[in-house]
Formats: structure tokens, C-alpha cells, sequence
């Protein structure tokens, strides 16, 4: 499992968005959105990963 990837889109995305909304609610759904998604596409890269040894 690569951590690296949701926790780094997580933070970008809460960076990203309080900066430019000022909202604290908004950046927090919109990192937990950010970090869903990369968990998912860790798992899926990792499947890939997996299927071509």
C-alpha cells in the first residue's frame, strides 16, 4: 500500500482549496474527498502491480 499518495493529495487539496475559499468545512471535505480517492487508486495501482508479476 502506497501511503504517500492519499496523504499527499489530502494535503495538497485542503492547501489548495483554504487558499482560495477560506473555508476551514470545505477544505477539510474537500481533503477527506481527495484522500478517498487516492486510497482507491493506491489500491487500484496496486492491484495492476500485483497482476503483472
Amino acid at each position: 500500500m502506497n501511503w504517500f499518495l492519499p496523504i499527499g493529495l489530502s494535503i495538497g487539496t485542503f492547501i489548495g482549496l483554504y487558499l482560495s475559499t477560506q473555508s476551514f468545512l470545505r477544505s477539510l471535505t474537500g481533503a477527506l474527498a481527495a484522500w478517498a480517492a487516492g486510497f482507491i487508486l493506491s489500491l487500484i495501482l496496486r492491484k495492476q502491480k500485483g497482476a503483472g508479476k
